[in-house]
């Protein structure tokens, strides 16, 4: 196998139905650039460096909008979608990835084409990647199967003679596994809040401000975690093998039950070394999108309103109580749902916008969620993409108004949150798809001879929060992964 290609491993666990992406047929990693960069129309107009690069494609670096990038891959899906096989599977309870794009937005990208003015982006992360996995793995009765261009790779004439290479190459693996009877375990990750509780308060306070004046109804403020890779595990005896951010995903993944979990790994362009990794333990759906005979709808599930759990039965029961009964989480959730009412309004047919669930209580591994659910019926000539990207970043991650909100979250969080409160996720060809809110969220970017890695968390502030709450919640919330992180085995 080659080991300098370009795998981009990508994973995703779908809601219980998990897809490995391998070697993309064509893929765009998307990095952003300074200020002084703005070089369109007079300097209106930002360009990003866009990375075109794959198995069927030269690769090359392009100058092009974030708007130019959208339509890009919106004629690319149109196109393969009208040379495939005619394959609609979203009109199942849960869509499941068949052939089409996995990929990431980050929150920066979207916010800045929100407000120009909200984000100034790092220059040397990626801002957003997609890639189009004509390869990939899928898990159907606990059994990994290898599939191509949607269908099982044995069942399909004529595919690349890559595809028996990964598969002759998966097959050595899966015999290699049988025999082995342990796997080298990760050393202890450690990160460390950058905001002390005086800095919290501070910027709290100043969100407060904003409250008081009128400026927003709900501001969402995050702070990070922050931590450095050991460059070399202390036991392990091969050169150049540190540990990375898939080290960890065993036991994340095992230890989170998170829903709408996934990885992207990214080389670097130049250099062909493991550069960027995502690795989401979302609990948060974005967006899932669903085909019925050519007839898109969607459904959205915004989180707002949060409750740790307990190991005791009546304390875990009292809290999720409290929880159902708040209103003042009540008041911030239907905040939300009607931002996403007002956005999904802009592409969805009249009349169709509904909310079947509001203010449900959902329970994750370490805790309690008040979750509502909204679902529409696109109008006809809209692509899902179009949706996807004209609807970040989302409002359970910014605040309402929205673009207001990202303008007072530049001012106030000390970093730019990168693909934190983004999306990750996947669309069909056929237009259907399932996107997170990339939150619990770790990311890991190589830095000299160290990989730093970031963790966020933050929650939505009203005129009626409490700064020692706010920021106790934020704990709660990455507390269980720093937890796993520091203790990997």
């Amino acid at each position: 196998m080659d080991t300098q290609a370009e795998w981009q491993l990508a994973w995703l666990h779908n809601d219980g139905q998990p897809v490995i992406g391998l070697l993309p047929k064509r893929a765009w990693t998307l990095y952003p650039v300074g200020d002084s960069d703005f070089i369109d129309n007079g300097g209106d107009v930002p360009q990003y460096r866009v990375y075109e690069h794959g198995r069927d494609t030269n690769n090359r670096e392009v100058s092009m909008s974030y708007e130019g990038w959208q339509a890009q891959l919106i004629a690319y899906s149109q196109a393969q979608a009208d040379a495939s096989i005619d394959v609609h599977n979203g009109t199942q309870d849960a869509p499941c990835y068949n052939h089409g794009l996995i990929g990431f937005i980050g929150y920066d990208l979207a916010a800045r084409a929100m407000s120009p003015q909200a984000v100034t982006v790092l220059s040397d992360q990626p801002a957003a990647y997609m890639g189009h996995y004509d390869i990939c793995l899928m898990q159907q009765d606990a059994v990994w199967q290898l599939y191509y261009a949607g269908k099982p790779y044995t069942e399909v004439n004529g595919a690349p003679a890559i595809v028996n290479t990964i598969a002759n190459a998966l097959s050595s693996f899966d015999t290699a596994l049988g025999v082995q009877v342990s796997q080298p375990v990760p050393p202890a990750l450690h990160l460390q809040a950058t905001w002390q509780p005086q800095a919290y308060a501070a910027a709290f306070e100043r969100t407060q401000d904003y409250l008081t004046q009128g400026d927003c109804y709900q501001i969402n403020l995050t702070q990070k975690w922050q931590g450095t890779l050991p460059t070399q595990p202390p036991s392990h005896t091969v050169k150049n093998n540190a540990p990375t951010l898939l080290s960890y995903l065993p036991s994340l993944n095992a230890n989170t039950h998170a829903p709408f979990a996934g990885f992207i790994g990214l080389k670097n362009a130049n250099t062909a070394a493991l550069d960027f990794e995502l690795l989401s333990c979302s609990p948060e759906l974005f967006f899932t999108f669903y085909n019925d005979n050519d007839q898109h709808s969607i459904c959205t599930k915004p989180i707002k309103g949060t409750r740790p759990r307990s190991q005791d039965a009546d304390t875990d029961a009292a809290l999720k109580l409290a929880l159902s009964n708040s209103e003042k989480d009540r008041a911030e959730n239907v905040m939300i749902v009607d931002l996403l009412r007002n956005d999904l309004g802009r592409y969805a047919k009249t009349g169709s916008v509904k909310v079947p669930k509001l203010f449900a209580i959902e329970s994750f591994s370490n805790v309690h969620h008040m979750v509502s659910t909204i679902t529409a019926t696109l109008h006809d000539k809209v692509h899902p993409l179009a949706v996807l990207f004209g609807s970040l970043p989302a409002g359970s991650i910014t605040g309402t108004p929205k673009k207001r909100a990202v303008e007072i979250i530049h001012e106030l969080e000390a970093a730019p949150r990168g693909a934190y409160c983004g999306t990750l996720g996947y669309m069909n060809f056929d237009g259907s798809g399932q996107w997170n809110v990339l939150i619990r969220t770790l990311q890991a970017q190589q830095q000299g001879e160290t990989r730093q890695v970031n963790l966020w968390a933050g929650g939505g502030i009203t005129i009626a929060s409490e700064c020692a709450a706010e920021y106790q919640e934020c704990s709660d919330k990455v507390g269980n992964l720093l937890s796993i992180l520091a203790q990997p085995n």
